[in-house]
């Protein structure tokens, strides 16, 4: 791997075998005038595609407030058994670097949901304590008992995006396996960017925060139903393939309004397509 540039001792801009710049943190790497190779087994982690005030925040804080930083997202990571984004370190770093600073000028910030968090959140509690005492044997500093439920919340906020993000591509996924069936069986190529794409994810999104809750069809909505299948016969086999795969995905089998539904959105995504 190649250095292009020093961010200090221990971590360096370098570009990959496939000239792709990535950040790279290594005892030591850091010492030599760029450019020049450093051995992989010199890297001990990278990180592709950080944002520019990511890389500004490694100039400002301390290598040894990075590496306890790191040391206790392992830590929570394999106690919580969550893997965390790449920006909860850098997070979570600056937090601590913070709250060292605000202590040397003696300024102690009190946490006035300190009390809710240890109830509510027992294993983070434990883990924001697991961190003051583990910053200061690494540090030699001790931290307010504040700073446990402090670092206990920035855990559980963590956590919250990992959720978060998972739910968001298994939405994403849902989304564009269904597009896919439609593109296959109608052989179009689906105009993401038209509005009437745009109403059809919407409509599916709908149809996964209520699939605990889909009601059976009213008979009028039934008859609605044979009425465009025998209007629009093109779309009964394809709609009958969409439910398949919405009973294998979500554990429900979609009535005949939410097939309704989607038939007339899938028919307007049709007729943009001249079909």
């Amino acid at each position: 791997m190649k250095v292009i540039r020093n961010i200090n001792n221990n971590v360096a801009v370098c570009l990959d075998d496939n000239n792709h710049e990535v950040i790279a943190f290594g005892k030591g790497i850091g010492f030599q005038k760029a450019p020049y190779e450093v051995a992989l087994s010199q890297i001990d982690r990278t990180y592709y595609n950080l944002e520019p005030h990511y890389i500004a925040l490694l100039n400002e804080l301390p290598e040894d407030v990075m590496d306890v930083s790191f040391e206790i997202v392992q830590k929570g990571s394999a106690y919580l058994g969550v893997e965390f984004n790449r920006a909860f370190w850098f997070s979570l770093c600056d937090h601590i670097h913070f709250a060292i600073e605000n202590l040397k000028k003696g300024i102690v910030l009190s946490n006035p949901i300190l009390n809710e968090v240890r109830h509510l959140h027992e294993k983070e509690m434990l883990l924001g304590k697991w961190a003051v005492r583990h910053i200061e044997k690494r540090l030699s500093v001790r931290l307010p008992q504040s700073e446990e439920g402090n670092i206990g919340l920035h855990f559980i906020d963590a956590q919250r995006q990992v959720k978060q993000k998972a739910e968001k591509d298994d939405i994403e996924h849902f989304v564009e396996d269904i597009t896919d069936i439609v593109e296959n069986e109608m052989n179009i190529i689906v105009d993401r960017s038209d509005f009437s794409y745009s109403r059809f994810v919407t409509h599916l999104k709908f149809l996964l925060k209520r699939s605990d809750r889909i009601s059976e069809s009213k008979s009028e909505t039934e008859k609605m139903y044979d009425s465009v299948c025998d209007e629009l016969p093109e779309l009964e086999d394809l709609i009958e393939k969409i439910k398949e795969y919405i009973t294998a995905v979500l554990h429900i089998e979609p009535g005949k309004e939410e097939l309704l539904y989607l038939m007339l959105h899938i028919n307007r995504l049709c007729a943009r397509d001249g079909l």
